[in-house]
């Protein structure tokens, strides 16, 4: 592994954020061109295990309008996913780590701190600038969602300027397929349903997705007066389904309040507790993380690609998070009103 010292360093301020973005104006960060810059000098030199080849792609017919891109060499050519059996698996240096990566999968540590908060290819793209963030890399952490990681990622998505910058974590047996905490985050050029999708009030600026084949949590950046209030009640809701071993997939994105709008005002993050899915996780059969959940399916088996409905989606999708969400859902209420953090 190379030392720390050959990793650049992007530094960034709060001035950097960015709270509105217009969808008429493709105008880019400095994170964002960087980003974007460095991914292609990657492509070039052969870093990935493929160039990014999404066959095909489409809107399925129906309510939800479900996002599915064919991609087939991301099952065939990405790494084995670790075997993953416990939400409570600790570490291990044995297996593949954020610690193994090579010099050249990394574009530069982030943040002026020292904390080895990283930015790292992902080098089996699901779409364009596929990146990942590994929060205190040289910590080890396992795959447990920490409020510093959340905030971090926060910071992340407003630093870009760009609306379609989406940002995705997978829990342990809920699809994490590496053992060492990290967010993933790529650009993702589509109108999607929960940019915009109602959400029901349910306790303390926290909402319910109710309206939708995977029924979960949501919270909105613009109910808060500040980003750590806004990080500090939403790893509440992590933190809640971690101390109950609940599986649990974590979306972010920008958000409008309606279809067509051109500004982008707002941040949402949705939370769902799901189906333990223990084991190693089949990268070739439609099985949805966090992606799935938001509605972007990329599968890579051309006769599922063909002939999914969105009827097969949605009772996937129910079956996966239906039951855990009406279990949480009043659990998480009396966690909340019992310690009278309203």
């Amino acid at each position: 592994m190379s030392s720390h010292k050959e990793i650049g360093t992007f530094i960034y301020d709060t001035k950097d954020f960015n709270f509105s973005v217009n969808s008429s104006k493709e105008n880019g960060s400095l994170f964002d061109n960087v980003l974007q810059h460095m991914w292609k000098e990657a492509e070039e030199i052969k870093v990935f295990r493929y160039i990014l080849n999404i066959r095909e792609s489409k809107v399925v017919k129906g309510k939800y309008r479900f996002l599915v891109q064919l991609n087939p060499d991301r099952a065939q050519l990405r790494r084995t996913p670790e075997s993953i059996t416990s939400i409570l698996q600790p570490f291990n240096s044995t297996n593949f780590n954020f610690t193994k990566l090579t010099r050249r999968e990394i574009l530069f540590d982030i943040g002026a701190h020292g904390t080895n908060d990283t930015v790292a290819f992902n080098i089996s793209p699901m779409e364009q600038s596929h990146c990942l963030l590994i929060t205190e890399r040289l910590k080890c952490l396992p795959q447990i969602v920490t409020e510093y990681s959340l905030h971090k990622i926060i910071e992340l998505c407003l630093l870009s300027n760009l609306w379609y910058f989406r940002a995705a974590l997978n829990g342990l047996c809920a699809h994490a397929s590496v053992n060492h905490l990290h967010w993933h985050f790529y650009y993702l050029k589509s109108e999607m349903l929960l940019e915009y999708i109602d959400v029901c009030s349910y306790i303390s600026n926290i909402y319910l997705l109710v309206d939708y084949p995977a029924k979960g949590f949501c919270l909105k950046l613009s109910d808060f007066k500040s980003i750590e209030d806004f990080v500090s009640r939403t790893f509440l809701v992590v933190n809640f389904l971690q101390l109950r071993q609940m599986p649990h997939n974590i979306f972010i994105t920008r958000a409008k309040p309606r279809s067509g709008d051109e500004l982008y005002n707002d941040i949402r993050i949705y939370i769902w507790a799901r189906k333990p899915l223990p084991g190693i996780k089949n990268t070739t059969g439609f099985v949805p993380g966090a992606c799935e959940l938001f509605g972007h399916l990329s599968v890579s088996d051309e006769n599922i690609y063909n002939s999914l409905t969105e009827d097969d989606i949605i009772k996937t999708l129910n079956n996966i998070t239906e039951e855990y969400f009406l279990l949480m859902k009043d659990e998480l209420k009396n966690y909340i009103e019992e310690r009278n953090i309203l």
